[in-house]
């Protein structure tokens, strides 16, 4: 039996469990397992790969995107750019990392953007908002990152964002956990009355499918979506990425 699961912190609330059994068996492979591993910090991923040499891919999710980069032998071309990763995989007893959330956000999105979606605010500065931002580029969109300090990648800080800040950034993408069960009623903290009917706000929290950013973007007119498709998509890529490497 080979082991492929999920390191972070929590994790107890992740749906990649059930997506990867879908796939296991769709795929008739009875060999593999997906396990839940939370992690209190990551050097336990030295230790529980050592332990138990069944795991040989893994997803990475918060707050281990970018801290799990260092203990990694190779990045792929793309995860070195973005600056973080969430697939992992080991060959040859070398481990491999990758970026799939990049092309599942970009996957998720296209669909609803519009021209007017020209410029962003992307709140958070860990490992989503990197590859968040990293789609944005490609996609000729500008962004500014919103995080709680100023830093080498956010110019912008909560305390700077005004009424008038948001009306001039139609595109607004949540990439941090504020909103997730068991914290199902907290939110973001900005001017929502410079949201209206023209702005796309995103919300990569996909527990609840609804989060109470989106329930209060959507009453101010605002497209809504969650981060439910950019988890399928890159879910897929993982699994892609997984096979190519005789899995």
């Amino acid at each position: 039996m080979k082991t492929l699961g999920l390191i972070g912190h929590p994790v107890s609330h992740s749906k990649s469990p059930q997506i990867f059994a879908e796939k296991f068996k769709l795929s008739d492979r009875s060999d593999l397992e997906y396990k839940l591993f939370d992690l209190d910090k990551i050097s336990d991923f030295i230790t529980i790969t050592q332990n138990d040499t069944s795991i040989v891919a893994l997803n990475v999710t918060v707050p281990y995107k970018k801290t799990i980069i260092p203990l990694l032998d190779e990045l792929s071309e793309e995860a070195r750019a973005i600056g973080a990763v969430n697939t992992i995989v080991k060959v040859d007893g070398r481990w491999l990392g990758y970026n799939t959330d990049a092309w599942g956000f970009s996957r998720s999105i296209q669909p609803f953007l519009k021209g007017r979606h020209d410029r962003a605010f992307i709140f958070g500065s860990g490992g989503a908002s990197n590859a968040v931002a990293y789609s944005l580029k490609k996609l000729g969109v500008t962004y500014h990152i919103i995080s709680r300090k100023k830093s080498e990648i956010t110019d912008v800080t909560y305390n700077d964002l005004t009424t008038e800040a948001i009306k001039h950034h139609l595109l607004l993408v949540n990439c941090t956990p504020i909103g997730m069960t068991p914290n199902s009623q907290s939110f973001l903290e900005i001017p929502y009355d410079g949201i209206s009917e023209n702005h796309l706000v995103v919300d990569l929290v996909y527990d609840p499918e609804t989060t109470k950013l989106m329930t209060l973007a959507h009453k101010k007119g605002a497209v809504v979506m969650s981060g439910k498709d950019m988890l399928r998509f890159q879910a897929e890529k993982s699994w892609e990425i997984w096979l190519k490497h005789d899995l």
